[in-house]
């Protein structure tokens, strides 16, 4: 699953070096346009997801018991699943009104300007992966009959202080990873009421002109999950008042109707 996560992404940048800047969409291959997505910011979330997918998928048939073999697939199959779902969601990171990139450094330049186009999207991303990682998935997962042995890592500690910090950055998106991170892994990080009351406060503010969609999608998601009266007030608000179809549904769901 780590050689999956990690070989993707680095066959996605090869690949888009070779290939350099697609042209129109219009003319652009099926593969210059999923390049295209995969190298945006929310792209580079997807990627490791998929190959670490990839990557149970076929470690499944190293499983000698038929039990073992269903839950390395489960969970292939989840994280291919979640992967997908992040690469279509992904804004195209390469414009193809400007000029192609000529030679291999002005390409890689390019890649580099494409994933991260501004601090704030660098620390979105670092904060994406302080929230989503191996750690936290083995804690939140684990049963009393099959204990994670992540409980006990220093690590986890270390990553609910980064997180905790994240809260108050200046940057909406930050604010949004953080506590979407914060209240998804209760088992991780312990109870945050302040994380609701951040997750909350974006629910109120989605439908002003300004708001970005993606902050509203992160909230519910996270609302979904453990249980908030501030939060249920605030996904019921927006799912009366939304236009928008799919988050109103979604926003029901997490309110429990």
């Amino acid at each position: 699953m780590l050689s999956g996560a990690l070989l993707l992404p680095l066959l996605a940048v090869a690949l888009a070096a070779l290939l350099g800047r697609p042209g129109p969409w219009a003319q652009a291959t099926l593969l210059e346009a999923l390049l295209a997505r995969a190298l945006s910011p929310t792209g580079w979330a997807g990627l490791p997801l998929l190959g670490a997918g990839l990557g149970a998928l076929v470690a499944a048939r190293g499983r000698v018991s038929p039990a073992r073999v269903a839950r390395a697939l489960a969970l292939g199959l989840a994280l291919d699943l979640a992967g997908i779902l992040v690469l279509a969601r992904a804004a195209p990171a390469l414009d193809p009104n400007r000029s192609a990139a000529r030679g291999a450094r002005a390409k890689a330049q390019e890649i580099l300007r494409a994933s991260f186009r501004s601090p704030e999207a660098v620390r979105e991303q670092a904060v994406l992966a302080l929230g989503v990682n191996l750690v936290v998935a083995g804690v939140e997962h684990a049963t009393p009959e099959r204990p994670s042995r992540m409980a006990t890592l220093p690590l986890r500690d270390s990553l609910r202080v980064r997180l905790l910090a994240a809260l108050t950055d200046r940057a909406e998106g930050v604010r949004a990873e953080a506590a979407r991170a914060l209240w998804k892994a209760p088992k991780s990080f312990g109870p945050h009421p302040e994380a609701a009351e951040t997750l909350a406060a974006f629910l109120d503010r989605a439908g002003y002109p300004q708001a970005v969609e993606r902050f509203a999608w992160l909230a519910l998601d996270a609302a979904a999950g453990a249980k908030d009266p501030r939060l249920r007030a605030a996904a019921a608000r927006f799912a009366a008042t939304t236009p928008d179809s799919d988050l109103a549904r979604a926003a029901r769901l997490a309110v429990g109707r």
